[in-house]
């Protein structure tokens, strides 16, 4: 497949007049300055865009074709953004990587180009982990890399070329995601296409099974810096006395599918009577509201009562994931989680 194509963008082969593309990437100093091939002292950007057309041309004529360099064309306008590659380095691995001109950036085209890319790799070339390299001061990258849903996997040091005046060489990151993963991160994108409606919290009824209720405590609003969702926390009661807690985030964001729509907890004297699966029953007029057909439960795999909870109440077991080791759950020491999906049906 010589092609590709995202909502806003066609990734094509490189052509000879691509020429003047290149040369403008490599005449950026801010822009080379990050790249391991490019702006070495003793080469020029004339000869950087050549050695580079030269070989992106080249690598499409062998057979088999195992590094693609994909000349990114913006679809409405035709013109071209700069340049997205992956390479199948065998042993099931292939590496992703991307340069874009400067005035293109922002503008999430890279993460768009990012995900086709990794869907490529792993669906077309059959690669089970794909990889990207990055100069350890190159934080833009980086936040590609996560919002990509790649991991960081290693660092290594003195490495990347030493272009700088004081002659030292960089460190280079690498981020990695298996095709597990890539798979769970299917399933989350394809999550924030659910229903779900939000126009401010709801004067909730009782919610009550005759034994427990749950007591709103806090209706705590989105939180657009953090990616937080709007969400509703509850304290468990028997009678007059609390004996656990449960939230519900309204919505659903890709970080929500590793943390869960429903978190909950009961107190340990009260554990093993079925409370808490009470308590998520009890919040289905909530997400009724709302227009939820769906709450994602998530526990730590070594956290064997809850997940009894979700088995006992028969939800569907989507499977498990790595924790991001850039999240709060990562830093609390939960680094792997099971995932189960509550319909309201």
């Amino acid at each position: 497949m010589n092609r590709l194509e995202t909502e806003r963008l066609i990734l094509r082969p490189f052509e000879e007049g691509d020429y003047p593309l290149i040369l403008k990437i490599s005449s950026d100093p801010d822009t080379v300055k990050y790249l391991y091939h490019w702006g070495h002292p003793g080469t020029t950007p004339e000869s950087d865009a050549h050695r580079f057309l030269s070989y992106a041309v080249g690598e499409w004529g062998k057979a088999p074709v195992r590094a693609r360099e994909f000349c990114i064309v913006l679809k409405e306008t035709g013109e071209t953004l700069g340049d997205g590659s992956v390479e199948y380095w065998g042993e099931d691995e292939a590496e992703i990587g991307w340069i874009l001109t400067p005035e293109h950036r922002g503008k999430g085209y890279v993460t768009e180009m990012g995900r086709e890319l990794m869907r490529f790799a792993f669906e077309e070339m059959g690669a089970r982990r794909v990889i990207a390299h990055c100069d350890e001061r190159n934080a833009p990258s980086q936040r590609v890399m996560l919002r990509l849903g790649m991991e960081k996997s290693d660092l290594a040091f003195g490495v990347r070329p030493a272009k700088e005046k004081d002659g030292v060489p960089g460190n280079e990151y690498t981020y990695a995601i298996t095709r597990e993963q890539y798979h769970h991160l299917l399933k989350a994108w394809e999550m924030k296409k659910l229903p779900c409606r939000f126009h401010g919290f709801m004067d909730l009824p009782d919610l009550s099974d005759g034994e427990i209720r749950l007591i709103c405590h806090t209706k705590a609003p989105a939180d657009p810096v953090k990616k937080y969702v709007p969400a509703y926390l509850f304290h468990i009661a028997r009678g007059s006395e609390v004996i656990g807690k449960i939230d519900l985030r309204i919505g659903y964001t890709p970080g929500l599918y590793v943390g869960g729509n429903i978190g909950y907890s009961v107190d340990e004297k009260y554990r093993g009577q079925g409370y808490a699966g009470r308590a998520c029953r009890l919040l289905l007029p909530v997400m009724r509201y709302h227009q939820m057909k769906i709450a994602l439960i998530t526990n730590d795999v070594r956290n064997t009562a809850s997940r009894r909870v979700c088995e006992k109440l028969g939800l569907q077991h989507l499977g498990q994931m790595q924790v991001p080791n850039d999240s709060d759950m990562y830093a609390q020491g939960i680094y792997r989680v099971n995932i189960y999906a509550m319909e309201d049906r």
